[in-house]
């Protein structure tokens, strides 16, 4: 925990989204990364890292052992939205949806393998590569 404690910068890489949940949201080190990001401290998902960073840890049905749509507490690094990644790998545009509808968040961004989305303060800043975006109203865009 030190070590954590001591970084400047936070990393969550892919794997088992299920086990890193288990892992990292409602434990100690989940405690400190959100301490740390809430004190400047820049976070970093990949995969299943992004999965995990909302308030709401969507992890479709491709991505679990139970094989249906999950709908857990996430880290709640920031708030209203929910993302999707592997987006167009997975086939996930009804996935997304479902997962704006379900959750009532404002927004869900479907990130594309080679595609980024930046936040800072609560707020989308940019992206990089393909991303698709869908709205409470279910729309896609």
């Amino acid at each position: 925990m030190i070590q954590l404690g001591e970084c400047s910068g936070i990393i969550i890489g892919g794997g088992e989204t299920e086990r890193y949940r288990d892992y990292i949201v409602d434990t100690r080190i989940g405690k400190k990364i959100k301490e740390l990001y809430r004190q400047g401290v820049p976070v970093a998902g990949f995969s299943a890292g992004a999965l995990l960073s909302p308030e709401f840890c969507v992890i479709p049905p491709i991505d679990n052992s139970q094989g249906k749509h999950l709908f857990l507490p996430g880290l709640g690094l920031i708030q209203d939205l929910v993302v999707s990644v592997h987006y167009t790998k997975w086939q996930e545009e009804s996935n997304l949806q479902a997962a704006v509808a379900t959750t009532g968040v404002s927004v869900g961004y479907g990130i594309n393998d080679q595609a980024g989305c930046y936040f800072l303060n609560q707020s989308f800043c940019r992206s990089e590569g393909e991303i698709e975006l869908s709205n409470n109203k279910g729309g896609i865009s």
